[in-house]
């Protein structure tokens, strides 16, 4: 019987720890967290050892202490900040000017990234277009302002276009749209919300429950029948209905404006107003007079004569409230405008003004108040009016102005960065496979709904992320605001630091909230882009 072959003894010998992969890997992680630690530590440490030198974080008492470092934002700035989102005197305090500073940049962050996506998005899509011309144009757009310097480009458009308009007597309107152009900066026409905008905004969140509601029973039908049911289109449709039946609920829930008449106006309703103005001026119908002044029938003069004199606050909703309608009579007006209520009232009671509008409480108090027969009219109100710029004077009233160095900046961060996002909407584009859109085609589908439907949702996935690098940059780069007179964020630091002196803490300042800034578009756009790739499987 043959014996079985001896068995060959198994050795387990221990790798030194010098030469096992694993654990060299371990000591050097170790090793190098180690020295970022202690090259920290010893950059706080000298920066703590000047800080306490300069006493920048010094409290009253003589102790050090870092909440001392920044009772410097109580103290009042004294110095002005050309435009504001929220209320700003010189007598507030830095810390009130640092979150104006803030807002502004805020402000044209959020603008800029909403005209650069769109103008980006268009821009791709034509780079694409088989037309030579529309093709060849956004290469060149896109060539232009992708390889010239934001700062460059701001400046031209500040002092080579803007500064160089017509003075505001001779404003540029395009098109004879009510959009005026001028030295002074862009004058648009703006929405002013009425109070009963607080009852339509309770039906417009209403909608979004009720489109919400429909898309959801709508999907579960989908998958049950297995075809498309248009959900977009239902619960759009069910928006509509629901903000729509708000809109008519509030206009007739919530009337608050009104107007005093003076004697010299025998008006009993809104609607006799046109007809004793139009018998001032002698015309059958208010749509003429605008003919007769060109003809020659009346003159400028004759119908300012005539026109319906308002005494107002100024920038109140109520008087943008009656100008629309009166612009929609026809009726021809002048203002007469006061800083403040007892004001205007006092210039109506001495006979400078045909009415006093305002909101109707108010009214009941000044009618009180005065001496003489005056009637109260209340007027219609709508949760939104358009208030429209119109030249009063030196300058421009009503409506949305956009100073020469807001516009500027806007515009400029707009070009800089829609080139930038147009080839990444391109290269999304060409990232979907030619078979989508083939399919597409084959099923009858048009161009529109081609790329609308099938190709843009695919490209998504591809076009967020780096997406998400543009915004920021393009919040970042506002800090360029300072080259064309802008207060944004580092503009007001910087005064802020030239005037106290804290150098240190304001760094900190301007450091955090930009750094605030990014973390919450990078953390909305993640959240984007995570259901995009849950769509995506």
């Amino acid at each position: 019987m043959a014996q079985p072959p001896p068995s060959t003894p198994q050795t387990h010998e221990r790798i030194p720890f010098w030469r096992d992969g694993r654990v060299i890997g371990v000591l050097a992680q170790v090793i190098f967290v180690s020295l970022v630690l202690l090259a920290a530590a010893w950059l706080l440490g000298n920066v703590s050892r000047n800080i306490g030198a300069l006493g920048s974080f010094r409290c009253p008492d003589g102790t050090d202490s870092f909440r001392c470092g920044f009772l410097f934002l109580r103290i009042d700035a004294q110095f002005d900040i050309a435009e504001s989102v929220i209320s700003y005197t010189p007598s507030d305090p830095y810390a009130r000017a640092l979150l104006v500073g803030a807002l502004n940049t805020v402000k044209v962050a959020f603008f800029g990234i909403i005209f650069a996506t769109i103008l980006g998005t268009l821009t791709g899509i034509a780079r694409l277009s088989r037309n030579w011309l529309v093709s060849n144009l956004a290469k060149w757009y896109v060539d232009f302002f992708r390889n010239t310097p934001l700062l460059l480009q701001l400046i031209f458009i500040y002092f080579g276009v803007i500064l160089l308009l017509p003075n505001i007597r001779q404003a540029l309107q395009p098109f004879g749209l009510p959009i005026y152009l001028s030295q002074r900066g862009i004058n648009l026409p703006g929405p002013v919300f009425m109070p009963s905008f607080r009852v339509w905004l309770f039906f417009l969140l209403g909608g979004l429950v009720a489109a919400g509601v429909v898309s959801l029973l709508l999907a579960r039908r989908e998958q049950q029948v297995e075809r498309s049911l248009n959900r977009t289109a239902w619960a759009l449709l069910a928006f509509g209905v629901v903000a729509g039946s708000g809109w008519f609920v509030a206009n007739a829930a919530i009337s608050s404006q009104a107007m005093l008449l003076s004697e010299a106006l025998p008006a009993a309703e809104f609607e006799q107003i046109a007809g004793i103005v139009a018998e001032r001026l002698g015309v059958a119908d208010l749509a003429e007079v605008e003919t007769a002044v060109t003809n020659g029938v009346l003159t400028p003069e004759q119908v300012n004569e005539a026109s319906l004199t308002i005494c107002a606050v100024r920038d109140a909703p109520s008087e943008t409230n009656l100008t629309a309608q009166l612009r929609a009579n026809n009726v021809p007006y002048s203002l007469n405008r006061s800083n403040r209520l007892d004001q205007a009232a006092r210039a109506f009671a001495a006979g400078d003004c045909d009415v006093l509008v305002a909101a109707e409480a108010d009214l009941l108090a000044v009618q009180a108040t005065l001496d003489g027969t005056y009637r109260l009219l209340p007027i219609a109100e709508a949760p939104i009016r358009l208030s429209i710029p119109r030249l009063e004077g030196l300058n421009f009233q009503g409506g949305v102005k956009l100073t020469p160095s807001f516009a500027a900046l806007l515009i400029g961060l707009t070009l800089y960065t829609g080139a930038f996002i147009a080839e990444i909407v391109r290269a999304g584009i060409q990232s979907v496979p030619k078979g989508q859109s083939e399919a597409a085609r084959a099923l009858g589908l048009s161009e529109s709904q081609r790329l609308r439907l099938v190709v843009l949702p695919q490209a998504l996935r591809v076009i967020i992320p780096p997406l998400t690098s543009q915004y920021l940059n393009l919040t970042k780069n506002s800090s360029l605001a300072i080259a064309v007179g802008f207060a944004d964020l580092w503009a007001i630091s910087y005064t802020t630091l030239n005037q106290s002196g804290r150098s240190v803490q304001v760094f900190m300042i301007v450091m955090a909230a930009y750094l605030s800034f990014s973390l919450s578009i990078s953390f909305l756009l993640n959240l984007y882009n995570r259901r995009i790739a849950l769509v995506e499987r």
